[in-house]
């Protein structure tokens, strides 16, 4: 039963039943994967599993399955970032007013909704010793007979420091009957002592297809639509549910004026796509990455050489660009764009990496440089 709405992922569900069948679960897992492939989905699905009583784990109709569903299972301990509003080190909730703790108790639900819902809370940028204190406060207290606790760890790359170590402590003497699923799109952040104590499982990208098929499906768009928002979404399901909230096609008027600007010689062309993307009235930090998100997949289809016909896009673009750039280097064009994407997630100067990336991507279409 898919009690956790998990997409795509069968072969992955799959093994995970087998691997909790096989006597050798072990007490410590990693999900990596990029954002919105159902991590947390799976994660639910597998502390779920590993509580209900019925022959077919999860039934979904148990009081125990039940309960996971909602997130309330008492043998459920869920980490995720919080906002710093106190220097407590043992307790996560002090100093959040009463008016916060709405809010987040809001996008818990929202959770339990869906499972692939991305938690915003408003200064919630790291996951504190506190929380992980509290946890280890916890964890040591007697269980209830036949039941698995689970400590689901949401998006462990934000673990700071002092955290990750409060951690590493108890991964090295884990309770008996305890499992830790920590979830995350960059293991390589975590530290290497939390990686070796843990085993990492990859959850593989949805295809833009399956995302393409789940908003017709599920949130009414059409055909092309659905298709934009889908291969925008790089694999991610939860950005695409976001971009169907939106009117898209005019990306693909930025996709033909940005390639204009990097076929010219002159400065003023870049400098005004440079503006267009800093402006903070027209953009925000999303939409720029969704616009780079698209840029890369732009030109993955460049590179491809898709026949017209195969996409509903850009077909004649990509072909434009092939005739023009016959030399065109775009596998270093992929990794410039990729860099400038994680770039602007660290904050960095805004103007200087667009400038930089727009230059950069000039050279790699003419072939001047190797990467």
């Amino acid at each position: 039963m898919n009690l956790f709405q998990l997409i795509g992922q069968e072969e992955v569900r799959l093994k995970w039943d087998k691997l909790m069948n096989s006597g050798r679960f072990g007490h410590a897992h990693i999900l990596s994967g990029r954002s919105g492939t159902g991590k947390d989905s799976l994660a639910f699905y597998v502390a779920a599993s590993l509580n209900c009583q019925s022959e077919n784990k999860p039934c979904g109709d148990c009081r125990s399955c039940r309960q996971f569903q909602n997130l309330e299972h008492p043998a459920l301990q869920l980490i995720f970032a919080m906002p710093r509003r106190s220097a407590s080190h043992t307790d996560p909730f002090a100093g959040i007013k009463e008016g916060e703790m709405t809010t987040i108790n809001a996008e818990l639900a929202k959770k339990v909704q869906w499972p692939y819902y991305h938690l915003q809370i408003d200064g919630a940028n790291d996951i504190r010793i506190a929380g992980v204190r509290k946890l280890r406060k916890d964890i040591y207290l007697a269980n209830d007979p036949g039941t698995t606790r689970v400590i689901i760890i949401l998006r462990a790359h934000k673990l700071n420091v002092e955290a990750a170590n409060a951690l590493l402590k108890i991964l090295e003497e884990p309770p008996a009957g305890s499992v830790f699923l920590l979830t995350t799109e960059y293991p390589e952040r975590l530290p290497d002592t939390i990686r070796s104590r843990c085993v990492t499982h990859h959850v593989p990208d949805l295809s833009w297809q399956l995302i393409r098929d789940d908003l017709v499906a599920k949130k009414g768009l059409d055909q092309v639509q659905a298709e934009i928002c889908a291969r925008i979404s790089m694999g991610d399901l939860a950005a695409a549910h976001r971009y169907a909230e939106e009117d898209n096609t005019f990306w693909l008027d930025r996709i033909r004026n940005t390639l204009n600007a990097l076929a010219r010689e002159d400065f003023v062309s870049v400098y005004q796509q440079v503006l267009f993307l800093k402006d903070k009235e027209l953009q925000t930090d999303e939409s720029r990455q969704q616009f780079l998100s698209l840029l890369i997949l732009f030109f993955r289809d460049v590179a491809l050489k898709i026949p017209a016909g195969e996409t509903a896009l850009w077909a004649t673009q990509a072909t434009q660009v092939n005739k023009l750039f016959p030399d065109c280097d775009n596998r270093a064009v992929i990794k410039a764009i990729e860099r400038t994407k994680d770039a602007l997630a660290r904050k960095v100067h805004l103007q200087l990496a667009l400038t930089a990336l727009f230059f950069e991507l000039r050279k790699h279409l003419r072939g001047k440089t190797q990467v």
